[in-house]
C-alpha cells in the first residue's frame, strides 16, 4: 500500500453511485431554492415585501393609508422590510442547503461567517507551508544522499 491509499480497492461503481445521488440533491435542492420567497411586513400590516431567488424583490404591496407616513418614514420602512424578506429568503436558503450538503459544508454558512472563513484560509495556508517545508528538507536530504 502506498502513502496514498490502496487505490486497487477503489469501488468506481460506488463513487459514481454517490456522485449521481449528490448530483440529484443539488438540482432538487436548486429547484426548490428557485420556489422559496422571502417576507416581511410592517407592524401595521400596511407595507408588504416578497423577495425570490430569481428577481430580488418581487412584490411590494403598500396600503393607500401608508401613503399618509412622512415620506422619510416611509421610505424607510420600505428600506427596513426589503432587508427582512431578504433575510428571511437567505434563512431559508441556508436551511435549505444545510439539508442538502450538512452543516459543515453549508455554503450559506461560510458565505455567512466571513471570520471563519478566513480562519480556515489561514489554517490551510500554515499546512500548505508545512507541508511545502517538509518536502524541501525531503529533497535536500535525498540531495546530500546523491552528492548532489
Amino acid at each position: 500500500m502506498s502513502e496514498f491509499g490502496d487505490l486497487t480497492n477503489l469501488d468506481i461503481e460506488k463513487l459514481i453511485r454517490i456522485s449521481e445521488e449528490q448530483s440529484a440533491r443539488v438540482k432538487e435542492m436548486q429547484e426548490r431554492a428557485a420556489e422559496l420567497e422571502g417576507h416581511a411586513e410592517s407592524a401595521d400590516r400596511r407595507i408588504k415585501v416578497t423577495c425570490t431567488t430569481a428577481g430580488g424583490v418581487s412584490d411590494i404591496q403598500i396600503d393607500p393609508r401608508a401613503m399618509r407616513m412622512p415620506a422619510a418614514d416611509f421610505a424607510e420602512a420600505l428600506k427596513n422590510l426589503i432587508k427582512e424578506a431578504t433575510d428571511d429568503l437567505h434563512r431559508q436558503l441556508s436551511e435549505l442547503m444545510a439539508e442538502t450538503y450538512g452543516e459543515a459544508a453549508n455554503p450559506m454558512a461560510l458565505v455567512q461567517n466571513q471570520e471563519a472563513v478566513q480562519e480556515r484560509i489561514q489554517q490551510a495556508a500554515v499546512a500548505y507551508d508545512r507541508t511545502l517545508d517538509d518536502a524541501m528538507s525531503e529533497l535536500e536530504r535525498i540531495a546530500k544522499q546523491l552528492g548532489l
